[in-house]
């Protein structure tokens, strides 16, 4: 937090600006942006499929992917055992392994998995049901997360700052597989008062419900609050105590005595200037936790029956195949990049420190 303080002087744009929106760039500075950020998306890609090796590496030296084929009784023919050892690569090294595996996904050849199902057929179906799961929850909890932190900044010490501080610890407190399995309990009196299922325990869509246009939409979003509530409230709760101990700092700075001191009223302040400056160092914090949380998802898509990429991983664990772990972590790795990149370029447009670090 210590870079808000040195944050943006009562002189400089984002001070000054009624608007609030940093000066143009020119087109000197454009291309060391350009430069600087495809240096940062290099180092990232490089660091995800760093990790890729190193999970898919370590699944490699600890699983057995023949031991289940060779404890069938009748024992399977030393032809057919052979084959399977070929057709999974196990005869060469654990590196040679690996890029013979991940030479072919340029193409969309993601091998085949110990079963012999492609991979392909299966990844982008789990993709999907994952990242509309963690989407919604993220994007739930970002907004609510910097609502609740904002206003709890500007009530600090008040009973309602107190009571959100005790709320937010509590849902920190609570294991995901906890909460989701509260979050059942709490709703069904609801759907036993009612009399109909108003929200979906399990599932992403109702199983032979042959629903088109909006009903099909009603129906996926019956099924879909249950476990994006999962994923939001610990978020909005870790997202809300740092945007909160964020705006703190910046509602004591002196750029904003300052711009106060120009004329602008309390509100005013806050929304065009302190608001601005205190998400800064929110921003990473918003893309590195959305793939940090797929990770911990592993427990919310078991616990409400969504067959995502969390669900797979733990599939691909107990199969002892070490191609599902590392497209898994291949993914996630991916989806960091990502929000990482896209969090390098909403920093550069709020921060102009970084613009001008850029150019050294």
């Amino acid at each position: 937090m210590t870079a808000v303080k040195v944050g943006v002087r009562a002189d400089s744009p984002a001070s000054t600006s009624d608007s609030g929106t940093a000066q143009s760039v020119p087109g000197r500075t454009g291309r060391h942006l350009v430069r600087y950020l495809a240096g940062r998306l290099t180092g990232r890609i490089m660091l995800c499929l760093a990790a890729t090796f190193f999970a898919f590496t370590l699944a490699s030296l600890t699983f057995d992917p023949m031991a289940e084929l060779q404890m069938r009784q009748p024992p399977p023919a030393q032809a057919v055992i052979d084959a399977q050892a070929a057709r999974l690569a196990l005869d060469l090294p654990i590196p040679l392994r690996f890029v013979d595996w991940i030479s072919g996904m340029p193409v969309g050849d993601f091998g085949t998995t110990v079963s012999g199902r492609p991979i392909a057929d299966e990844l982008w179906t789990r993709a999907g049901t994952s990242m509309r799961l963690f989407f919604a929850g993220s994007i739930v909890a970002i907004i609510a997360g910097v609502a609740v932190g904002v206003r709890s900044a500007l009530n600090s010490r008040r009973i309602s700052d107190h009571v959100t501080m005790f709320w937010t610890l509590a849902l920190l407190a609570i294991p995901v597989f906890v909460l989701g399995t509260l979050l059942k309990l709490l709703w069904l009196p609801v759907n036993e008062a009612a009399g109909t299922q108003i929200l979906y325990f399990s599932g992403e869509r109702t199983v032979g419900g042959n629903y088109t246009g909006w009903e099909a939409v009603l129906d996926r979003v019956r099924h879909m609050v249950l476990p994006t509530l999962a994923i939001a409230l610990p978020q909005i709760a870790y997202f809300s105590r740092y945007q909160r101990a964020a705006m703190l700092e910046v509602l004591n700075s002196e750029f904003l005595r300052a711009a106060r001191a120009k004329g602008l009223r309390w509100r005013q302040a806050v929304r065009r200037h302190a608001l601005r400056v205190a998400l800064i160092p929110m921003v990473s914090l918003f893309a590195f936790s959305f793939g940090l949380h797929i990770i911990g998802g592993v427990f919310t898509e078991r616990i409400f029956g969504w067959h995502g990429m969390g669900d797979w991983l733990l599939t691909g664990i107990h199969d002892h195949d070490a191609r599902i772990v590392g497209i898994v972590t291949l993914f996630i790795g991916v989806v960091i990049v990502i929000a990482g990149w896209v969090s390098d370029i909403v920093l550069v447009l709020l921060d102009p420190r970084i613009r001008a670090g850029a150019e050294e």
